[in-house]
């Protein structure tokens, strides 16, 4: 796993597989460090496609979503994929009330999303 404050990460066959740290991501200044972190996770030519895990995650405010807007329209821009794995109810349900989980692709788990991206 990497070296970043708000992020672990691995790259798993030239796609980056993303946990957050923090289970409840809403203070100002990690959102900020956290959008930092995935888009330099994009510099690495190796991730070609990313995988953003959840599992850790309760809460999630909406400026760490637009974190992760931004992120997938510079996936997207590079042709790559992005997916998110292991949402709880109540994270998923915020994607679902903001009509986002029909910008992100939403898998179980890990094995499910990296299967998804090599079809």
């Amino acid at each position: 796993m990497g070296n970043f404050d708000c992020l672990d990460f691995e790259n798993v066959q030239n796609v980056a597989v993303v946990k957050f740290k923090d289970p409840k991501v809403m203070d100002p200044e990690r959102i900020e460090k956290m959008g930092q972190e995935l888009l330099a996770l994009l510099e690495d030519d190796n991730n070609e496609d990313m995988v953003v895990n959840f599992e850790n995650v309760s809460f999630f405010s909406s400026a760490a979503i637009n974190k992760l807007i931004v992120l997938e329209k510079h996936i997207r821009a590079r042709g790559g994929e992005i997916r998110l794995t292991n949402l709880r109810p109540e994270v998923r349900d915020l994607f679902s009330y903001t009509h986002l989980d029909q910008v992100f692709q939403i898998r179980e788990d890990d094995k499910e999303a990296l299967e998804s991206l090599r079809d």
